[in-house]
């Protein structure tokens, strides 16, 4: 198992490399000077020229050769210094060397970017672990409910996931202000995650129904559990030990793929109950224009995703004794 999980590992290496480098350039093939404006927006040019100095924007760009040292930099000096250094003294692999050490570096406030990682995490889960655990847990009650109802209690929880479905989350939010601000004052909608988990989901849920009934309903009519049918098994040994068995796999691909990215919260649900969690800290540096902070969310998010892929594999290996680790 071991060294299907450090293959894996390695597959996924020419994949960070590519978020990486197609990262790097968006942020990085601007002018020097123009990104020390946005950051300095009234400044003259001495002092953008100590800002692209002092941020490392004068390194060269991908290699550091020759003629680098003899060119007048964008800083506005020369560094024969450059002359000493590796050919990899350069912004592109010094900032593969500080990711892989966590130097994500500082925002525009000179805020240590990984420390306000770790302190905007935890709000994050607060909202989305709960309501991850609620939606999943009443999504797959409901789907296999259909497996053994009625058709006209199918189409009545189709009805209702198409309904929630069709809602934007917006709606869901100015609703929420509205219950909880005007009828049910029991709680304060600022600041607090109750509201925001359900809301997260209430919006969520119709997607997740639709997908695990369709999974199961796949399975219903199959020929195993016709069999099982046959030899006379009850509803609900067929349901679960036939039916959700088999239909494992896809419904733990979509659990195992979110669980990573409970942690970057959601933009929306943070910003408009106050949450200081990791998607509002997304929204203000947008707002502001705070590159690095940026740049370190969207190398996060590239780290949590593969992270999801690589738990996916692994998971699938414990569901069905068919699948090894080969």
């Amino acid at each position: 198992m071991w060294k299907y999980i450090l293959r894996r590992i390695l597959y996924t290496i020419p994949i960070a490399l590519g978020v990486y480098t197609i990262t790097f350039l968006l942020f990085h093939l601007r002018d020097s000077i123009a990104i020390a404006k946005v950051n300095l927006p009234q400044a003259p040019l001495p002092v953008l020229q100590d800002w692209v100095r002092a941020n490392g924007y004068h390194l060269p760009l991908f290699l550091n050769l020759p003629y680098h040292a003899k060119e007048i930099r964008p800083d506005g000096r020369i560094h024969p210094e450059f002359a000493e250094k590796s050919i990899f003294y350069s912004r592109y692999f010094l900032g593969i060397y500080e990711l892989i050490t966590l130097n994500l570096g500082k925002d525009k406030n000179n805020r240590d970017i990984l420390q306000q990682i770790k302190e905007r995490a935890l709000p994050s889960l607060s909202i989305m672990l709960p309501a991850f655990i609620i939606s999943l847990f009443i999504s797959l009650f409901l789907s296999l409910f259909t497996i053994l109802s009625q058709i006209w209690v199918d189409r009545l929880i189709t009805i209702f996931a198409v309904f929630t479905m069709s809602i934007a989350l917006p709606v869901y939010l100015l609703l929420a202000g509205w219950i909880f601000g005007e009828f049910f004052r029991i709680v304060p909608i600022y600041g607090n995650p109750i509201p925001a988990i359900i809301v997260a989901v209430i919006g969520g849920m119709g997607g997740q129904i639709r997908f695990y009934r369709t999974v199961l309903h796949e399975q219903k009519y199959s020929l195993h559990v016709r069999a099982a049918r046959l030899r006379g098994a009850s509803s609900w040994y067929i349901l679960i030990f036939h039916i959700l068995r088999n239909a494992s796999i896809p419904i733990l691909t979509t659990v195992v793929m979110s669980l990573p990215f409970l942690i970057t919260g959601s933009l929306l649900l943070e910003q408009f109950f106050g949450i200081p969690g990791m998607g509002d800290m997304m929204y203000m540096a947008v707002i502001s224009q705070d590159f690095p902070v940026i740049k370190a969310l969207v190398y996060l998010g590239a780290l949590l995703y593969m992270l999801g892929n690589i738990l996916t594999d692994i998971s699938y290996a414990f569901v069905d004794p068919r699948i090894r680790f080969e």
